[in-house]
Parts: structure tokens; sequence; C-alpha cells
């Protein structure tokens, strides 16, 4: 998987996964070109004839199709600069329940709050972001593992039936 502390190209795929969302707002498409820009470099840069560094895809993804991306993959990188809960994160923990993967995790993520055993990361700090996905590709690590298992455990019983019955118990209380 390495080669001279790097990810090794021959052995690594990236895929990044863009669903569309608030694409009539002006701020979202300037990302949107940026991001296309940014990974439209990387790929003619480091690219090879074989295949791209980075598979971008900018389209809505079917139920089955995000469900095999999520098992498929072995470190997940959610690393918003702000943002909500990152659902996503929790999406890829509920697809490894047999303790597989790793997730490196944006600290604001609201998603980092009930997933504090993910690699979590400042993404302001772009060595951190590096080391923490050298660190995920380590496959094997008893310790990522163990990891992976808690928070598996976490998301399937922090789920929206509890939720909503603490929130209906709150109410009636109230």
């Amino acid at each position: 998987m390495f080669q001279d502390g790097a990810l090794d190209p021959d052995k690594t795929v990236m895929v990044q996964l863009a669903t569309p969302s608030r694409e009539r707002l002006a701020a979202y498409s300037s990302l949107r070109d940026v991001v296309e820009r940014v990974v439209g470099g990387i790929n003619g840069e480091f690219g090879r004839l074989r295949g791209p560094v980075v598979h971008y895809l900018h389209r809505p993804v079917a139920r089955d199709e995000l469900v095999a991306m999520y098992t498929g993959a072995d470190v997940m990188l959610v690393t918003p600069l702000r943002d909500g809960m990152n659902l996503v994160a929790k999406e890829y923990v509920a697809c490894h329940s047999d303790g597989t993967g790793a997730l490196v995790l944006s600290e604001f993520a609201g998603a980092a709050a009930g997933l504090r055993r993910a690699l979590l990361v400042n993404p302001h700090d772009l060595e951190a972001v590096k080391n923490a996905i050298l660190s995920a590709v380590r496959l094997g690590d008893p310790g990522l593992t163990r990891r992976m298992r808690s928070m598996h455990g976490q998301v399937m019983t922090h789920d929206i039936d509890r939720w909503t019955r603490h929130f209906l118990d709150d109410l009636r209380t109230a």
C-alpha cells in the first residue's frame, strides 16, 4: 500500500463522490467549480494512462451503489471545515459491522460528537490529515478494528428510534 511513505498509486483508488445538492446557490456552484479544477489539476499532474488519481463523481447515487462504495472503501475521509451532521460518516460506519475500514473525520463535523473513536483531524492542518490517512490505510491494525467496532455499536444503538423515544419521553414530561 505504501511507496516511500506515500500511497502506492498502483494499489490505491480515490473516489470523490459529490452528490448534487443546493446547486441553485451561487456559493455551491462556485465551490463545485473549484473542486473540479483541483481534481483536474491533481489528475493532470499525477494521473497515469491506466486511470486518474481521483475518480470524481458528481451525480446522484442509488442506495445500493452507495452501500457498495461504503463497504468497498477501506478508508472514508469526511473533512468539512464547518458543517452539519455529515451523516455519510455514520452511514460508512454502519456498513462496517465487521470492524473493517477506518474513518478520518473532521473534528468540526457534527458527527464527530458521536464518533469520537474516528481518526479526528483539524481539516486546516493538512499534515495531520495526511498522517491520519496514512495511519488509516495500515489495514490490519487491531486499534483501527477496535475503533470501528466501537463506532459501529454507537451508531447502531444511537439511531433514529432511540432519538424519537427520548424526544417523546421529554415531551411527555414537559
